[in-house]
C-alpha cells in the first residue's frame, strides 16, 4: 500500500503504471519527486488523504499496454551498460525526434497567431530554445563524456561520479524549465481560437515533456543509483 510518507519516486518505482496517472496530474516524479507524498501534494494544494486513494486505486490496477519506453520493471533488470545502452537508443532518439518537431511547430504558430497571441507564444518559443539548448548539450554529454565513463570504470571513481552528480543537476534545471511552460500554457490547454496546428503543438508538447520526465526518472532513480552501488 502507499503511504504518504512514501515520495512519489518511490511509488513510479514500485508501480510504473502510475506514471499516466501523475503525468496527467502533471506531478513531478523524477527531478522533485523524492519529498514525502504528503509535503509533495499539500504544497499542490491538493487532498493528500483523497490523492492516497486515488493512486492506490490505479497502483491495483493491471496495466493494459505496456509501453517499451515507460516499461520500468524490465529496465530494473537490466545493468548497468544496458540501461545505458537503452537510454540512448529509445529516449534519447524519441525525445530528439520530438523536440525537432516541437520547434517546427513553436515557429509556425508563433508567426500565425502572433496578432492575438505574441506575448505568450514570444516567451514560449524563447523558453523552449532554451529547453532544447540545454537538452541537446546534455544528450552529448552523455553520449560522448559521462557514459563512456561509466563503462570503463565499472566500479567508479569519484570523477565519474562528479559528473553523474553533474547530469542530476542539469536534469533539475531541465525540470524547471518545463514546469515554467506548463505554468505559461496552463498545462497545455490551448487558448479558445486555436487552430488544429496549435493544438497539435501542445500535444506534441506534452508528448515530449511526459517522455522527458521518464527519461530522467530511469537515470536519476535507476540507473545512476544502481552505478554508485557498484563502488
Amino acid at each position: 500500500m502507499i503511504t504518504k510518507e512514501m515520495t512519489l519516486a518511490d511509488v513510479v518505482k514500485e508501480h510504473p503504471n502510475t506514471i499516466g496517472f501523475l503525468n496527467g496530474l502533471h506531478l513531478d516524479y523524477c527531478c522533485g519527486g523524492h519529498d514525502p507524498i504528503a509535503r509533495a501534494i499539500a504544497e499542490k494544494g491538493m487532498d493528500v488523504d483523497r490523492f492516497l486513494a486515488d493512486l492506490n486505486r490505479v497502483a491495483a490496477r493491471p496495466s493494459a499496454q505496456r509501453d517499451a519506453h515507460a516499461d520500468i520493471e524490465s529496465f530494473k533488470e537490466l545493468s548497468v551498460n544496458e540501461m545505458l545502452d537503452d537510454l540512448e537508443a529509445t529516449h534519447h532518439v524519441t525525445d530528439r525526434k520530438l523536440m525537432a518537431e516541437a520547434e517546427q511547430l513553436l515557429n509556425k504558430i508563433l508567426v500565425v497567431h502572433y496578432p492575438h497571441h505574441g506575448e505568450m507564444l514570444t516567451k514560449l518559443h524563447h523558453l523552449y530554445a532554451g529547453l532544447k539548448a540545454e537538452l541537446e548539450e546534455h544528450f552529448a554529454k552523455e553520449e560522448r563524456l559521462v557514459f563512456p565513463l561509466m563503462r570503463e570504470h565499472v566500479h567508479p571513481d569519484k570523477a565519474t561520479i562528479d559528473y553523474v552528480d553533474t547530469l542530476i543537476n542539469e536534469h533539475t534545471n531541465a525540470g524547471d524549465i518545463i514546469k515554467e511552460i506548463q505554468d505559461l500554457t496552463g498545462n497545455f490547454t490551448p487558448p479558445a481560437d486555436a487552430c488544429p496546428t496549435f493544438q497539435h503543438t501542445y500535444k506534441v508538447l506534452e508528448e515530449l515533456f511526459d517522455d522527458i520526465f521518464i527519461h530522467i526518472f530511469k537515470e536519476n532513480s535507476i540507473a545512476f543509483p544502481e552505478y554508485a552501488e557498484q563502488e
